[in-house]
């Protein structure tokens, strides 16, 4: 699941949004949130996705052409949240043959002060221009 999840994300951001990101392993200050589950056979895997509100707005730029109010930020870490797990949930259908794994509702989490708060199984943090997000999961 760990690779498939670096390339959904590496396939948003470089390949579809056209932006350049580096791996990084920290990230600070005011963070939005969603977190959006894909559920296997008995199993459930909760995604969580953190963006600092710059990478947000970067992100806007390129789809909308303009940066966002709080409401929009909210919605669009939402439609982020489908867009790379819901690649991921491709991916991994694509990889076994079959139709097993399925995609939940994302959730906007809000302003998220304390990601230690939240334990993650595996966890992938990168740079976007003068920014940063991170891309998670865990399994329940």
């Amino acid at each position: 699941m760990n690779k498939t999840l670096e390339y959904s994300i590496h396939h948003f951001c470089v390949q579809v949004l056209k932006l350049k990101i580096e791996p990084t392993s920290t990230i600070k200050g005011e963070l939005y949130g969603a977190s959006i589950p894909i559920y296997f056979k008995d199993e459930e895997y909760s995604f969580y996705l953190f963006f600092q509100k710059k990478a947000l707005n970067e992100i806007a730029l390129v789809l909308l052409h303009e940066e966002l109010k709080e409401d929009g930020l909210a919605d669009l870490v939402k439609e982020i949240a489908n867009q790379i797990v819901g690649y991921t949930k491709k991916l991994l259908n694509d990889t076994n043959g079959k139709d097993e794994f399925k995609l939940g509702v994302p959730e906007y989490l809000g302003h998220v002060e304390k990601l230690s708060s939240i334990k993650l199984k595996e966890k992938f943090t990168y740079t976007l221009k003068d920014s940063c997000f991170r891309i998670g999961y865990k399994k329940l």
